[in-house]
This record gives C-alpha cells, sequence and structure tokens, in this order.
C-alpha cells in the first residue's frame, strides 16, 4: 500500500503468529521509532549515561512472570523461546533461563561490564529492578545502575535497542522485541540462563 495513500493501516489482530515465525525476523529491521519515541530515549540516556557505553537489562521477576515459568522445564517451544533456542532444534527451556536467580543476573551482568567496559546499567523490568544488588555486586567496577519505568514502555525498548550490550530474557516477547532489533542491527544480545 503506498505510504502517501495509506499512512496508517488497521489491523483486526497481529500480523503475524506468535512467537514469530524465523522468516518473518528480518521485517524487524524496517523499525523506526516516531520522533517523539526517539527524542526521548535519547534525553534519558544523555541525563543518565551521559552517552557513555551502557547495558541494557530486561529482567521478568512479577509474581505472574514466577508462576508463568512453574512448568517450563523441558519444553522446546515455550512463549519466545525461539529467540535463542533457535526454531525446531530440539533444545530445552530450562527453569533458569525463564526465573533466574539472582546469581545469575549477577554473573551475566558482571561479565558483559567486564567484557564492554560499560560504566552504566539500564534495567527495563516489570517489578523489581534489583538496583542495590546490581550496585553492590558491581561496587569495585564502578558502575552506575538506572532504571526509570517510564511512562510509556516502548520507551524502554527504545532505550534497550541503544546498548552496547543487551541481557534479556528468553521467553519473554518483550526481550524479542529488543533482540530482533537488535539482530538486525548486528548488536550483541545475550539471555540469562544460556548465554
Amino acid at each position: 500500500l503506498p505510504v502517501d495513500k495509506y499512512p496508517v493501516v488497521a489491523l483486526r489482530g497481529a500480523p503475524a503468529p506468535f512467537p514469530m515465525a524465523e522468516e518473518n525476523i528480518p521485517l524487524a529491521k524496517y523499525l523506526q521509532w516516531s520522533d517523539n519515541i526517539e527524542e526521548e530515549a535519547g534525553s534519558h540516556i544523555q541525563k543518565l549515561m551521559g552517552n557513555e557505553k551502557f547495558i541494557g537489562i530486561h529482567l521478568r521477576n512479577g509474581v505472574d512472570w514466577k508462576n508463568a515459568c512453574e512448568h517450563v522445564e523441558g519444553n522446546e517451544n515455550y512463549m519466545a523461546s525461539p529467540q535463542c533456542l533457535g526454531y525446531g532444534r530440539g533444545t530445552k527451556v530450562t527453569h533458569k533461563m525463564c526465573f533466574p536467580p539472582k546469581e545469575e543476573i549477577l554473573r551475566l551482568v558482571k561479565n558483559a561490564v567486564l567484557k564492554t567496559k560499560a560504566k552504566h546499567i539500564y534495567v527495563a523490568t516489570d517489578k523489581n529492578p534489583m538496583k542495590e544488588d546490581l550496585e553492590n555486586h558491581l561496587k569495585s567496577l564502578k558502575v552506575k545502575v538506572h532504571h526509570l519505568d517510564p511512562w510509556l514502555p516502548q520507551i524502554d525498548l527504545a532505550i534497550l535497542g541503544k546498548a552496547e550490550l543487551f541481557i534479556g530474557n528468553c521467553i519473554s516477547s518483550f526481550t524479542s522485541f529488543v533482540s530482533r532489533q537488535r539482530l538486525v542491527q548486528d548488536k550483541p544480545t545475550q539471555f540469562w540462563g544460556y548465554s
């Protein structure tokens, strides 16, 4: 449809199956944030991190997610898990991937900081940003931890897309949005309990 004639297309449902089919992943290259979202995300990055390198992380740790992860062990395809396990490879989901323990989060974040030399962590989460735990664990590396809980979740998505390195939840569709965006931009992504 020509954009000049159809600037907005309304759909009655999702334009593709969930999780996203492998052949549709390259469509992420057409993602373009609105000017308002780009400006707000850029303003937060400048204000919080001074445009220095940062690692973006997504934590799913609310009670609803904990309950969703109770029976994942051994499934080949659970929610958005193909983003890290691949499509039809027979790899199984683990509880650690879905609801990583604190030690796993601290381990992977520290490794990412050491690898990238980033001085900032940006946390997007539905519940607990683990700010104090992360700051204490990374104290010797002088890393600052930031969490906004913005009015619009897309602000978190836009910020995470700009990180030097992103660590997300293999099972989460929120993470999968960011990981697809980063994949087509050739930016690194890791996953809790898998990387």
